[in-house]
């Protein structure tokens, strides 16, 4: 953080100083407030969940006595309890169903099923719905058996077994209990059912998230159908939650409340959705704080501006001096006044103006001192009278049918003549290897060593205008120093790649040894402004000199960083040379 700091600019470091001891302050003290409120909201909240579960709590707790009651009254109705234990007659059965249907008449959602020790059963739904002998199935059926007379089984949710109602209301929940004679000894079981929407009526009323859960946090009763029967603990991802808690549910935050039923060791928890119930105490709250933040807010836009104001002049001078620093000399800052930082602005653009006066003056230095370096070499030979001899010289060989003589002699008058007498900077590719052509010719009537040559060119791209002798001297220091002692081969590839020109010149020779390969590197290095500011210093090297060098630094000083060479080479296999070079301005420059 300090490190970023220091890298800031001047103007930003006052900016950001003076808003940070702004708002240090500001947030300590809307922190503090807001940590108070949320308390006072939270105990709030705790209460209104609170009330509202136990409101569920005394409607649930009526419910479940109400199976339980019903259970009592079964029994200890001696009436009921004799008709059972009669023997089976049609008519006793439908007493005890009729006697049954009357038990639940006022209770909605609640069955009732006897099962008889002799295998009769009784119920107060139809037969085809459901076969009351099922139930004798069931695991818990074991556990129901070996249950006092006294006691009263909850099992909690399951499956609703009839199916006329499986589609509405998919659960029930069941107690069961064991009816004994005078002797204790029992004689039938009755179990109790009451859909389970029976239960989650009583809290869809309301928006919090109510759950019914037994003994073992599994779901008896929730809004969600899919997941009863699932573990509640699962469900909020946590292994032991206590009551109040604040917790969080599918990405929300919720305040979870538990109390006690009174049977079963049931328990209503109630999830409720804490940033509905803190809404109007947060929208008080939150309003004061919007008010504070304004306020704060709105005065550090007033202090940015003024302080962006002043220091504008000092950011415009910082990026004009990156400009610059980039290469680019002819922006200028135009900041004046009569404060310090005009007069350092207008000091600064006068020392631009300055040394592109001096830029100016090398350049025209370096321009002038290239030019009578050319116009020296054209000057050692005074060409007329020597091209009048040469053309004479091959006309006798030809008139002698010594035709390879009199090409030879052809291809020196060439490139002479293309040496000697345009004064023209470009040629078109065309020219620049007809004349590579005629050089190597040549070359190879004076070398002991033969060496083949090749040329793979596009026909498209031989009216392309290139600087004059930049292959030339390359073939040159290819026959020097790669072809002293051995033939071998010469190949002049030119490609198009995008916009630009790829001039390959490859032999096979001797190739180019690591300590020269360095220095050769090294030197590729060197940029425009490197090899105008060594040329004009550096009196021991000219730029006229013979070589690789010659062409890279005249190609440079022409495109600048849109040339590029590299140089490939494996000692005593070869040496590659590519020159890149830019199309679509070759013709203007």
């Amino acid at each position: 953080m300090l490190l970023f700091f220091r890298n800031l600019s001047l103007r930003k470091k006052l900016i950001v100083t003076s808003i940070t001891c702004l708002i240090l302050p500001t947030i300590i003290m809307l922190y503090i407030t807001n940590d108070f409120s949320q308390r006072i909201i939270r105990e709030h909240s705790l209460e209104s969940s609170k009330q509202i579960l136990q409101n569920v709590q005394v409607q649930m707790n009526k419910v479940i006595e109400e199976m339980v009651a019903v259970s009592n009254t079964i029994q200890f109705d001696s009436e009921l309890k004799s008709s059972l234990q009669g023997k089976s007659d049609p008519l006793l059965s439908k007493l005890v169903t009729t006697q049954l249907e009357q038990l639940v008449s006022d209770k909605p959602n609640m069955q009732l099923t006897l099962l008889m020790e002799d295998g009769r059963y009784f119920s107060d739904y139809s037969y085809y719905e459901f076969e009351p002998s099922n139930f004798r199935e069931q695991s818990w059926f074991k556990d129901l058996s070996q249950t006092s007379a006294l006691d009263t089984l909850f099992l909690g949710v399951q499956p609703n077994y009839l199916k006329s109602q499986v589609a509405e209301n998919p659960y029930v929940i069941m107690t069961a209990r064991v009816l004994t004679d005078n002797s204790s000894r029992p004689f039938a079981y009755l179990i109790v059912s009451r859909t389970e929407n029976t239960f989650s009526d009583i809290y869809d009323k309301f928006s919090e998230e109510i759950f019914l859960l037994d003994n073992n946090s599994q779901i008896l009763s929730y809004r969600d159908k899919g997941c009863i029967g699932d573990n509640f603990l699962d469900l909020i991802k946590k292994g032991v939650v206590e009551s109040p808690e604040i917790i969080s549910l599918k990405g929300k935050t919720h305040l979870y409340v538990s109390i006690p039923l009174r049977h079963a060791g049931w328990n209503l928890v109630s999830l409720a959705p804490y940033e509905q119930l803190t809404d109007k105490l947060n929208n008080i709250s939150r309003s004061g704080l919007v008010l504070q933040v304004l306020f704060v807010v709105g005065f550090i836009i007033i202090l940015t501006y003024l302080l962006q104001k002043f220091t504008k002049p000092i950011q415009v001078l910082g990026e004009v001096a990156l400009k610059v620093e980039a290469g680019d000399i002819e922006v200028r800052s135009n900041i004046r006044g009569r404060d310090e930082v005009g007069r350092l602005g207008r000091a600064f653009d006068e020392m631009l103006d300055r040394i592109i006066q001096m830029l100016e003056q090398v350049k025209l230095e370096q321009q002038l001192k290239r030019k009578a370096e050319i116009d020296m070499l054209h000057a050692q030979i005074h060409p007329h009278f020597l091209f009048n001899v040469l053309s004479s010289v091959r006309l006798k060989l030809l008139m002698k049918d010594d035709h390879q003589n009199a090409e030879l002699v052809g291809s020196l008058s060439t490139l002479l003549r293309s040496t000697v007498s345009s004064q023209q900077e470009f040629v078109s590719l065309l020219a620049e290897i007809d004349m590579a052509k005629q050089y190597m010719d040549l070359m190879n009537f004076t070398m002991r060593h033969p060496v083949v040559f090749h040329i793979d060119v596009n026909s498209e791209l031989l009216l392309e205008t290139v600087p004059r002798f930049i292959l030339q001297p390359i073939i040159e220091n290819a026959y020097k120093h790669g072809f002293s002692r051995k033939s071998g081969c010469i190949t002049i590839n030119v490609e198009k790649f995008g916009d630009n020109l790829l001039i390959s010149v490859k032999d096979n020779g001797l190739g180019i040894d690591s300590e020269t390969m360095s220095i050769l590197q090294e030197r590729l290095l060197l940029n425009k402004k490197q090899i105008i500011e060594e040329s004009a210093h550096n009196g021991s090297y000219k730029i006229s000199g013979i070589g690789l060098f010659n062409v890279y630094e005249r190609l440079k000083l022409i495109y600048g960083d849109r040339f590029q060479m590299t140089i490939q080479s494996v000692y005593n296999q070869g040496a590659n040379i590519v020159l890149t070079l830019p199309i679509s301005t070759m013709e203007n420059e």
